[in-house]
């Protein structure tokens, strides 16, 4: 038969004792315990809250950017007059619904379709406002891209080379990292620095060897080799 413990042993047990100090404590201050449950109450309901507006506030940027998308598809199509109309949904998306992941990829496209309908210092604003409002965004590499190809288009090579070198220096691993190394040796191509060029093609050729940005480079770089 299991010993019944007395009342002296279980006031020296350190856990009994805990217990006993965690009792007197809510007693004593049960005012500011309510205080603080109730705090804590509202601070959950409040980011239930939160959470709940910011997704309704993605799926209803997600809706416009699908119509943006759509207007988008009739230009491709070739209804005439749509280009001016899908750049200003893709803008309303901005506009109405900041701060969601359909604004961000609405400005990205801003950008790309004012540089490919050769809307050069439009498109380079739009890239220059992403990179402004997404340092970090999802579409970062492409950003610094467009804004490269659009300094290069208006000849300022400088300016192209210094983007694209931060760029690559950046973000290393991103998917169009290869397309970086890539404008960048040809830019130093086009400042008539051919052993810069040469050298960013052999790290494309090391980095990338598996792929057709590495065979071009390989082709570059017998062009370049000197005779």
């Amino acid at each position: 038969m299991a010993r019944v413990i007395a009342k002296h042993e279980i006031r020296r047990n350190p856990l009994a004792e805990w217990l006993a100090s965690g009792v007197r404590f809510c007693q004593a201050h049960r005012g500011r315990i309510t205080a603080a449950v109730a705090a804590a109450a509202i601070l959950g309901i409040a980011g239930g809250g939160y959470w709940w507006y910011q997704e309704r506030q993605e799926a209803d940027a997600a809706r416009s950017l699908a119509g943006a998308y759509a207007v988008l598809r009739e230009e491709q199509a070739g209804k005439p007059g749509t280009l001016e109309e899908a750049v200003k949904r893709f803008r309303e998306v901005t506009e109405q619904h900041p701060g969601t992941r359909s604004a961000e990829e609405a400005l990205i496209a801003v950008g790309n379709l004012y540089y490919e309908s050769g809307k050069v210092d439009e498109a380079l604003s739009s890239y220059n406002l992403y990179l402004t409002r997404h340092p970090r965004g999802r579409f970062r590499m492409m950003a610094g891209l467009g804004k490269a190809y659009a300094l290069e288009a208006k000849g300022d090579l400088q300016g192209a080379e210094q983007i694209l070198s931060g760029v690559i220096e950046g973000d290393r691993d991103n998917p169009l990292a290869g397309e970086a190394y890539m404008s960048l040796a040809r830019v130093y191509e086009g400042l008539k620095r051919p052993e810069d060029a040469m050298r960013v093609y052999g790290q494309v050729v090391d980095r990338f060897s598996q792929t057709t940005w590495a065979q071009q480079a390989l082709q570059r770089m017998n062009v370049l080799k000197p005779k």
